[in-house]
């Protein structure tokens, strides 16, 4: 909400977005009690959709790149490292939304489950790695007078997770 945001608008104006948010908060079913099957109906609309929250490109709020590296290990003792790999630019950018949510989401369990099922997915494509080590971080972006002197992004890690596949058995086996 633009009232609760840092924004360049003058404070003053605070109470108009209140009201705003107010009038659109009506269509978007805010309003309904959280089991009321209308409202679950615009949930999972907008969360299939990927419009559930707000657009925050511009400053001052310019969203952290999160990132997630996978590091498989097989029992030969090879080391590769793994990006998630999209078939598009659609899916490119549900997978970012998706490492927005992973990276600030505060309940830990979840946080795991998602990072799980990417790891699970990854290991379907390479079912000879013994373990995979999913490191979740963001990038950094330098500050345009840090960039002038040449400094260059940094990468700093969040959480790792674990995953040991040392006794899985490969789906349809």
């Amino acid at each position: 909400m633009l009232a609760e945001s840092a924004t360049f608008f003058p404070r003053s104006l605070d109470r108009y977005w209140r009201t705003g948010q107010a009038i659109t908060s009506i269509p978007l079913g805010v309003t309904l009690s959280v089991d009321n099957p209308i409202r679950q109906g615009i949930e999972a609309y907008l969360q299939g959709a990927g419009i559930e929250a707000g657009y925050g490109y511009f400053a001052p709020n310019v969203p952290n790149s999160y990132k997630i590296v996978f590091e498989l290990r097989y029992a030969d003792g090879r080391t590769d490292y793994e990006l998630p790999r999209v078939g598009g630019a659609a899916t490119g950018l549900r997978l970012t939304s998706l490492f927005d949510r992973i990276a600030e989401e505060r309940y830990e369990p979840l946080r795991a489950m998602f990072v799980r099922m990417l790891t699970y997915s990854l290991w379907q494509d390479h079912q000879d790695a013994v373990s995979i080590r999913a490191v979740v971080g963001y990038v950094r972006l330098t500050t345009p007078g840090e960039f002038e002197r040449g400094q260059k992004e940094s990468y700093h890690v969040l959480f790792a997770y674990d995953f040991d596949f040392s006794k899985a058995k490969p789906p349809g086996r």
